[in-house]
């Protein structure tokens, strides 16, 4: 008896493998012989797959390099119709000699033109040079200046010895000083002098 009991459960595995086999069909869909072997299918979900979001640094922005506060504050600032420099720019990076022109609208009378003095960041007066006025003719004053009788354009070359490293300095240019000797229609113009 414990035989038959063996037998039946033999037979019903083999009965269950065969239909498993059956169901899952033998060969590949439409053959009607297939090869006997099993036959799995996968099935993947339909559609496009769902983008994952990622979070991506974004990347900092690179630090400017900010104006070192060289000018002390302007103690009587010109109008632009009076003084105007137009070169150097404002924190322009410069090497010896530095080339400083402009024009002034009052400049050509008695030929006084104008003060150029050079200012280090502790605000000591390293150099003064008086600058007299240029022939106007075959020259286009800017725009913005009052144009007259006296209105003439100035130039000179700056030169300083032993900037070993690139060094901070303040441009004064001014028309007239008081009595007191203190600087009056100014346009201050910062710099940065790089050694040679």
């Amino acid at each position: 008896m414990r035989v038959i009991g063996r037998r039946k459960r033999v037979l019903v595995l083999a009965l269950a493998l065969a239909g498993i086999v059956g169901a899952c069909g033998s060969g590949s869909p439409g053959d009607s012989q297939g090869d006997g072997g099993i036959q799995v299918i996968v099935v993947s979900p339909s559609g496009s797959p769902t983008p994952r979001v990622r979070k991506t640094p974004t990347p900092s922005p690179s630090p400017e390099p900010t104006a070192v506060p060289v000018c002390a504050p302007n103690p009587d600032p010109a109008p632009a119709k009076l003084l105007q420099v137009e070169e150097p720019k404002p924190n322009a990076q410069v090497q010896f000699p530095v080339h400083v022109r402009g024009w002034g609208s009052t400049i050509g009378q008695n030929d006084r033109g104008v003060a150029l003095s050079v200012v280090d960041i502790k605000q000591n007066v390293l150099q003064v040079n008086n600058l007299p006025p240029q022939p106007r003719e075959y020259r286009v004053a800017p725009a913005g200046i009052e144009v007259t009788d006296f209105t003439r354009p100035f130039a000179a070359d700056v030169v300083l010895a032993n900037v070993d490293e690139p060094t901070p300095y303040c441009l004064w240019i001014y028309l007239e000083t008081t009595e007191q000797g203190r600087a009056r229609g100014v346009v201050q113009v910062p710099i940065v002098v790089l050694p040679q």
